[in-house]
């Protein structure tokens, strides 16, 4: 989850279809690497400050062979690097160090091997990435961050927003019973938090994952922007009017019944089993780009990719906005149906632009590159010969919802 925008709890990673651990091969495995295929993929693109996350790392072997490699979730091999979007189009590491989140599963140096086309993914939510940074404890403030994977160029970005609070409520449960350090039985009281957000004229009904001590524990600044929530949680719907009121209660198994008013009057009721919402199930849409960072000369146009998993239609729709930081009224660039980029003609100073790839088939999924445009002088370089060469711009994408907002974030 974002903690205070990048995810709450504690960091809890589980490695999915662990990997069989080898003995020797005739090709080192340090070498074979780079030829698996690794994607990084998140439950949404756009976060609100302390709302949970997941990541989801994906490892494929392309080959017609059998391929042994380094355990790809392990302690020492499963590190990304996290950095922040910039207003001059750059990102910026926010740790010394790259962060490793798995825990050590498997021993040191441990090997594995892939089957010609197997596929296997590991799952971490996003305070175990979080947390385990150097910087920064607290967690991220809104803007675009980039995660990356260190074994390969698979990265994703994410976006994190400040919805307004509309209105919200603490549910009491039965009180926590354990026995302290002497021995001795404590009780604690505890609670549910359920409250609704507004963002981009859409409200979202949160419920925590879990039980907490705090019966506030919402922060938000005067004008009633949320700046952290204290406990983990999770979306339980989208709501196209203002939500007004709200209120819940719990049953004998500390199951919630939530009802809430909107602003036309009409009331409506869902039920929350104990336990709360969990992390999001398998067999979703995901949406990924090949890249999530380039920088790109005035004048010059390249061809975005999308990658779509999922069942049903594999189209996105293109768009593209200004980034943060980005001059106002400065030119954007065009991107057609294909995904065909084609920058500004002129550009004075570098500043980044946010290219959406969004899935068809589920508009709350989406992919976003960041591209960085750049004056034509600051792109290009002196070869010995003297002669100046322009260099040929790549594209640059990003896992977020964008400054453009697509049209139902979910």
């Amino acid at each position: 989850m974002l903690k205070t925008s990048l995810m709450p709890l504690a960091a809890i990673c589980t490695t999915l279809l662990a990997g069989t651990v080898m003995a020797q091969t005739t090709t080192p495995a340090t070498d074979n690497t780079v030829k698996l295929q690794n994607a990084i993929s998140l439950d949404r693109a756009t976060y609100f400050p302390g709302e949970e996350a997941v990541l989801t790392l994906s490892a494929r072997n392309t080959q017609r062979t059998p391929l042994e490699v380094p355990e790809p979730f392990a302690a020492t091999n499963g590190c990304f690097d996290l950095s922040k979007l910039a207003s001059n189009g750059a990102f910026v590491p926010l740790s010394s160090r790259p962060v490793c989140p798995f825990r050590p599963m498997e021993p040191a140096g441990a090997k594995t091997l892939f089957d010609p086309g197997e596929e296997r993914r590991a799952t971490v939510t996003g305070d175990a990435i979080w947390q385990n940074a150097d910087s920064q404890s607290s967690g991220p403030g809104t803007g675009y961050y980039q995660v990356a994977y260190r074994n390969s160029t698979a990265s994703a970005v994410f976006h994190i927003v400040v919805p307004h609070l509309e209105t919200a409520a603490a549910v009491r449960l039965h009180d926590i019973a354990y026995n302290d350090s002497n021995g001795r039985a404590v009780r604690a009281a505890a609670y549910m938090h359920v409250f609704s957000v507004r963002w981009f004229n859409q409200s979202f009904l949160c419920v925590a994952r879990s039980s907490s001590l705090q019966d506030k524990a919402i922060v938000t600044d005067l004008a009633g922007n949320v700046l952290s929530v204290n406990v983990p949680y999770r979306r339980v719907a989208v709501l196209p009017n203002p939500v007004v009121s709200i209120k819940a209660t719990a049953n004998q198994q500390d199951g919630l019944a939530i009802t809430w008013t909107d602003s036309t009057g009409a009331s409506q009721m869902v039920l929350v089993p104990s336990g709360a919402p969990g992390a999001p199930g398998a067999g979703g849409i995901e949406v990924g780009l090949d890249s999530t960072f380039e920088k790109v000369a005035s004048g010059a146009s390249l061809q975005l990719h999308a990658r779509v998993a999922g069942p049903g239609n594999g189209a996105v729709r293109w768009s593209v906005a200004l980034g943060p930081g980005a001059p106002g009224g400065a030119p954007t660039g065009t991107v057609n149906a294909t995904g065909r980029y084609e920058a500004p003609a002129e550009v004075n100073a570098p500043y980044p632009v946010i290219v959406v790839a969004q899935s068809l088939a589920d508009s709350s999924k989406s992919a976003l590159g960041v591209v960085s445009l750049q004056p034509q002088s600051h792109m290009t370089m002196v070869a010995p010969s003297d002669t100046a060469h322009t260099l040929t711009p790549v594209a640059a994408f990003s896992l977020s919802e964008a400054v453009a907002r697509p049209p139902a974030v979910q």
